[in-house]
C-alpha cells in the first residue's frame, strides 16, 4: 500500500566492494564478486576480509612461485613453510568468506495455491479488493467460469459473515492463507490456539479454525486443486517474470544492512494473480522463533497473452512490502510511546487514509514508517527520479510527513557507528511523531483548501445552462496543473481544458450540463494530485456532488 525536496543518491557500494574493483579481472573470476552472491550485512567481517585474504593468498603464491633457489637456501623460512602460508591464505579467502554461511541474495518467488484459494473465496464473496482483476483477463475468466457456480457455498457465506463482523479483508485474507499448508488437505502450519503472533489481529483462534473447516469443504467441492494443477504453466511463467524483476535490486542485502540481519529468516515473494493493485506485507513466525517473510505482490496489468506485467515500478512496491515485516513489529514494540501522538494526527487524515483501508492510528504508523524506509531503499538502489516520484505519491496519499521522516532516517544511515540497528534509533522516531502530533494544526495550515465552489457543492437545483465550473482557492496554485477525477459517465462534459486566473487562485473549467442529472467527481484523489499550491503541497481530495434542475 506511497516535492521540491532534497534528495541524496546514496552509494550502494561498500568499502570492500570499492577495494574489489581494484583487483584484476583475472583474479576476480577466480573468487566470485562480492554483492552478487552474498547477502551478508555490509559491515560483515567476511566482506572486509575476503579481498585482503585473496590478495594475501595471491601474493604468497606469487612469492613462492618466483623464489630463487639461493633465496630458499638462506632458510629465512623453509619452502614447506611458504606452502603452509599459502594454505593459510586460501583458508582465509574461503573460510572467512563462508564463516557466516553462504546466503543467496536472490529472492525466491512462487504462486501460492492457498493465496489463490483465499482470493477466489473472497472474490466470490464480493470483496472489492479481490475483484479488481477484470473478468476479461484469461485467468480471471477461468476462475469465474470454474468457481462461479459455488457462489452460495457455505465458505462464501462464512467469508461474508467474517467480513461484516470482524472486518476480515485485505491483508487479513492473505495472512490467513500463508498460515495454512497442504494440497489437497488443508492444515494450519501450527495450531491456531494460541493465536499465531503474526496472524492478522482480526482473526481469533475460533474464527480461524471454523473458517478453515469451511474452506476445506469448498476446496473439495469445487475441485480447487485440480484447477490449480491445470494452471501450473501460467504460475511458472508468472513466477519467472516477477523473479526476473526482483533480481535487479539487492533487497535482502539492503534489508539486512538497514534494519539488522535476520540470518534465520526465509524470504519468498508471492504473486497474487487476483489481487489487482493490492499488495500485502505478510509474515509467519513459528513457535521456535524462525520467520518466513512472504510479501504478496498483486498484478494490476496483464499482457495480450494473459501474463502478468512487472516493471521498475514493482521495485518500490516490493521494498514497501518487505519493510512491513521489519517496521510493524518495531511500531508494536514502541506502541506505548507512539500511539498517543499518532492519535492526534490520525483524525486530520482519517478520511483520506480510510479510503486506502488504513482505519487506525496504529496502521497509520505502520504505513508511515514503511513509506519512509522505502524511500531510503530507492535512494540507495533506485534512480533519483524514482525516489522523487515515490515521495510525491506518499504526500498525495496523505502521508505529507514522509519527506521529513526519510531525512531523519538518512541521519540514521550516516550514524551507524552509533546506531547498530534501526531499533536503537527508535527513540528518535518516537520524538519525530511527538513533534508531528504537537504541530499538526500548523503543518496542515500550509496546505491549500477550496474557499468557494460554483456550482455549490451539494446543490440540487443547478441551472443546466451553467457553462463553467469555478473553483476558488485560498492561495496561489501551481498553474497548468489540475486533477478532476471520477467515473466518466458521472463527470460533466468538459469540451476544452480548464485554466487558472492570472493570480492562480481561481480555476475555471468549461462544462456542458444536462437537465435532471446528478454529477459526482473529485478534485484530486490518492492517485492524482494535480491541484497543488505554488510551493507544491497538494490539495486534499474534495468530493463534489450536485444535481441539475429538470427541464421545464
Amino acid at each position: 500500500m506511497r516535492f521540491a525536496f532534497r534528495h541524496q543518491r546514496c552509494s550502494s557500494r561498500t568499502p570492500a566492494e570499492e577495494h574489489w574493483q581494484l583487483l584484476s579481472k583475472k583474479h576476480r573470476s577466480s573468487f566470485g564478486e562480492p554483492g552478487r552472491v552474498s547477502a551478508r550485512s555490509r559491515e560483515s567481517r567476511a566482506d572486509f576480509c575476503t579481498p585482503i585474504a585473496n590478495a594475501t593468498w595471491l601474493a604468497i603464491c606469487y612469492h613462492v612461485r618466483n623464489m630463487s633457489e639461493n633465496y630458499l637456501h638462506r632458510r629465512l623460512l623453509p619452502a614447506h613453510g611458504y606452502i603452509l602460508l599459502a594454505g593459510l591464505g586460501y583458508w582465509l579467502s574461503v573460510g572467512l568468506t563462508r564463516a557466516d554461511g553462504p546466503r543467496d541474495d536472490a529472492i525466491p518467488v512462487r504462486v501460492d495455491e492457498r493465496v489463490e484459494l483465499l482470493s477466489i473465496v473472497f472474490r466470490l464473496a464480493g470483496a472489492r479488493e479481490y475483484s479488481q482483476t477484470a473478468k476479461i483477463v484469461p485467468y480471471a475468466k477461468d476462475v469465474d467460469e470454474h468457481f462461479g457456480r459455488f457462489k452460495d457455498h457455505e465458505a462464501i457465506k462464512l467469508a461474508q459473515k467474517l467480513r461484516g463482523e470482524r472486518g476480515i479483508g485485505y491483508d487479513a485474507v492473505a495472512s490467513f492463507a500463508l498460515h495454512i499448508q497442504g494440497n489437497p488437505r488443508l492444515d494450519p502450519k501450527f495450531p491456531f490456539d494460541p493465536k499465531p503472533s503474526e496472524l492478522d489481529r482480526r482473526w481469533s483462534p475460533k474464527s480461524a479454525s471454523g473458517f478453515l473447516a469451511g474452506l476445506q469443504r469448498f476446496a473439495d467441492d469445487s475441485h480447487a486443486f485440480d484447477f490449480f494443477e491445470r494452471h501450473k504453466a501460467l504460475y511458472a511463467k508468472s513466477t519467472a517474470r516477477l523473479a526476473q524483476e526482483l533480481a535487479k535490486r539487492p533487497y535482502r542485502r539492503w534489508l539486512d544492512s538497514f534494519f539488522g540481519a535476520k540470518p534465520d529468516a526465509k524470504f519468498c515473494a508471492i504473486v497474487g494473480l487476483l489481487n489487482g493493485g493490492s499488495n500485502y506485507g505478510c509474515k509467519v513466525r513459528y513457535p521456535d522463533g524462525h520467520e518466513e517473510i512472504l510479501p504478496v505482490l498483486g498484478v494490476d496489468r496483464f499482457d495480450a497473452a494473459g501474463l502478468p506485467v512487472f516493471d521498475k515500478g514493482t521495485s518500490g512496491l516490493a521494498a514497501h512490502e518487505f519493510c512491513h515485516s521489519y517496521c510493524n513489529p518495531l511500531v508494536d514494540r514502541f506502541a506505548d510511546q507512539l500511539l498517543a501522538p499518532a492519535e492526534k494526527v490520525y483524525p486530520h487524515r482519517a478520511r483520506l487514509l480510510r479510503d486506502q483501508a488504513y482505519t487506525s492510528a496504529r496502521t497509520m504508523l505502520y504505513e508511515s514508517f514503511v513509506r519512509a524506509c522505502t524511500h531510503r531503499f530507492l535512494c540507495a538502489h533506485g534512480t533519483p527520479a524514482e525516489a522523487a516520484a515515490q515521495l510525491r505519491e506518499e504526500v498525495g496519499r496523505g502521508f505529507f510527513w514522509t519527506p521529513q521522516l526519510s531525512d531523519l532516517l538518512l541521519s540514521y544511515e550516516r550514524s551507524r557507528e552509533k546506531y547498530s540497528t534501526i531499533e536503537t534509533f527508535m527513540p528518535a522516531i518516537v520524538k519525530f511523531f511527538e513533534d508531528l502530533g504537537n504541530s499538526i494544526d500548523e503543518r496542515l495550515s500550509r496546505f491549500p483548501y477550496v474557499v468557494r465552489l460554483t456550482p455549490q457543492n451539494g446543490a440540487t437545483d443547478v441551472d443546466p445552462a451553467l457553462t463553467e465550473l469555478r473553483i476558488e482557492f485560498d492561495r496561489p496554485m501551481k498553474p497548468a496543473s489540475y486533477s478532476i477525477v471520477g467515473n466518466k459517465v458521472r463527470i460533466p462534459t468538459m469540451p476544452i481544458a480548464g485554466h487558472f486566473s492570472d493570480d492562480a487562485k481561481t480555476f475555471v473549467q468549461p462544462i456542458k450540463l444536462q437537465p435532471g442529472r446528478s454529477y459526482t467527481f473529485s478534485l484530486n484523489n490518492i492517485y492524482y494530485s494535480g491541484f497543488a499550491s505554488a510551493d507544491g503541497l497538494p490539495l486534499d481530495p474534495v468530493a463534489v456532488k450536485f444535481t441539475t434542475a429538470s427541464s421545464r
